[in-house]
């Protein structure tokens, strides 16, 4: 995002470019949370599907110099690849932005990212912020508070949000309404190809595509399935599976706590500790001292 910010000639005294607060880069989107001032431009033809959200108010004008700036609230702005942006800022803000690749959207939605399949969205300086805007800023802030405290919930956790955006950026065509006899879920025989690369990769990074890729479903639908059939989000489940091995490690007592941390996919002892007090309820050292009272 930095480097597609250019200072316009009227900005020549004064311009500087946003720094960059917070950022997280994954293979098909990126995320950056940028601070603005005292003032600049942007020329740039968008390559992703481009989903932003100003946290506080800022004055702004969109294309040429001749229009006037306008006090902009905090909102959101959603732009389709191949869109030719243009526009002005005046003083500080901070801003937070996802750009998503048409590969990415490809996968999980099983359709092509073509211009009239986004919905297009300006920042609220003509219009009110509407519940469009809380949605994607919540959605954005997500992504901004798991990137500042470390990524403690994983690269799942991370890509769910972006089908969320992503989701909420598209002209999504109707689903047929279900019933109660037609299919739900995955199949067995899909269930179980996926709950074994889960075992097998419990230490990994495992990402939604992969699960997905292997019994041959769009990203989209896998997550909707699988939680069809688990009653849990792939996240969820892989985090529940995480505590299930890392504990019986704890109980078996041959492994110290970092040990078994690692050993069951947790980034360290600190990401275990928290999830089990999430899960169970008790830290992990709860476990140990419950198995040598209980002799």
């Amino acid at each position: 995002m930095v480097n597609i910010v250019r200072p316009a000639c009227v900005w020549r005294e004064r311009v500087a470019h946003p720094a960059t607060v917070l950022h997280h880069e994954e293979p098909e989107w990126e995320f950056r949370e940028l601070e603005y001032g005292p003032g600049g431009a942007w020329d740039v033809i968008s390559s992703r599907l481009h989903v932003a959200s100003h946290l506080a108010p800022l004055r702004q004008r969109l294309g040429p110099v001749r229009l006037p700036f306008q006090l902009v609230a905090p909102s959101s702005a959603i732009s389709a690849p191949g869109d030719h942006l243009t526009g002005s800022w005046e003083g500080k803000g901070r801003g937070q932005h996802v750009m998503i690749s048409p590969g990415f959207v490809a996968a999980a939605f099983e359709r092509d990212m073509g211009p009239e399949t986004v919905l297009r969205r300006h920042f609220a300086y003509q219009r009110e912020p509407d519940a469009a805007d809380t949605i994607v800023q919540s959605l954005i802030t997500s992504i901004a508070l798991n990137v500042r405290c470390g990524n403690p919930n994983g690269s799942i956790f991370m890509q769910t949000v972006v089908l969320a955006i992503v989701h909420h950026a598209l002209r999504m065509p109707s689903e047929p309404a279900v019933s109660n006899n037609g299919k739900r879920g995955l199949s067995k025989a899909q269930l179980s190809y996926v709950i074994d690369l889960i075992e097998g990769s419990i230490n990994k990074n495992l990402s939604l595509s992969q699960m997905a890729e292997l019994i041959k479903v769009s990203t989209s639908y896998f997550c909707r399935a699988f939680r069809q059939s688990t009653g849990l989000s792939p996240h969820q489940f892989i985090m529940k599976r995480r505590v299930d091995m890392a504990r019986a490690l704890i109980e078996g007592g041959t492994m110290s706590l970092s040990e078994a941390a690692h050993a069951a996919g947790f980034k360290d002892h600190s990401q275990m500790s928290a999830t089990f007090r999430k899960v169970l309820k008790a830290p992990p050292s709860h476990f140990r001292h419950s198995r040598s009272t209980s002799h």
